[in-house]
């Protein structure tokens, strides 16, 4: 999957490829921990929607009616990381403050507002209510689809903020929704009219070698 999704060949196979492992993912561990990671669901419906790659003639016959879902797939993906983020916000956090506690006592770092910026009355246990109500309100906001731009403006503060603190295994978790981010800034809540079929339609024709220049153009 990552192969496919790092080099845009067969991609809409990779997004199958990742539902599946999702769904398998709940033969392994707890529902809850898994809607954690729902936004690689929304990841799986954005890229099988508005895949890059140019498919055979036979294959974009097949594949002609998702132009009509472009809008829909972007909104899917950030229905379901704004769900993720309020679903990790009360899991990891609001509900489960102790989760929190032992992070910031193996990362004491971390807690950027003190080590950081030097306020050493924002305690460890008012540093994880406060980045569950953040995660929570930022989720909400994302569901619903209010000022998306502004609301992916303010993430990158608490987001860029934590990289350099980041230790390696939770910065490769991080990457997706940096990924994220950077889509949804682009594309906001809604998506450029047609950016699925000005791949498909020439594929479609037979005219393969000029979608492969419109391409790399």
């Amino acid at each position: 999957m990552a192969f496919t999704f790092i080099t845009g060949l067969f991609d809409r196979a990779g997004a199958v490829l990742l539902i599946v492992a999702f769904l398998l993912g709940f033969l392994v561990f707890p529902p809850l921990a898994m809607l954690d990671q729902i936004h690689y669901v929304g990841i799986a419906v954005a890229l099988f929607v508005l895949g890059r790659t140019i498919p055979p003639e036979w294959v974009a016959q097949k594949l002609a009616w998702l132009p009509r879902y472009e809008t829909g797939a972007v909104a899917a993906l950030r229905i379901l990381t704004g769900a993720a983020l309020v679903t990790a916000a009360f899991n990891e956090k609001l509900l489960a403050p102790e989760l929190g506690r032992a992070f910031l006592a193996e990362y004491p770092h971390f807690n950027f507002m003190r080590s950081v910026f030097g306020l050493a009355w924002f305690t460890d246990d008012l540093f994880v209510t406060a980045a569950g109500i953040t995660e929570a309100t930022i989720g909400v906001l994302l569901i619903t689809g209010v000022l998306t731009r502004v609301v992916i403006l303010g993430m990158w503060v608490p987001f860029n903020l934590t990289v350099p603190l980041l230790p390696p295994v939770e910065l490769l978790g991080h990457l997706p929704i940096f990924g994220i981010m950077y889509l949804l800034l682009l594309y906001g809540s809604g998506i450029p009219p047609r950016a699925a079929a000005r791949l498909l339609e020439p594929a479609v024709k037979g005219e393969v070698e000029e979608a492969r220049r419109r391409l790399s153009g």
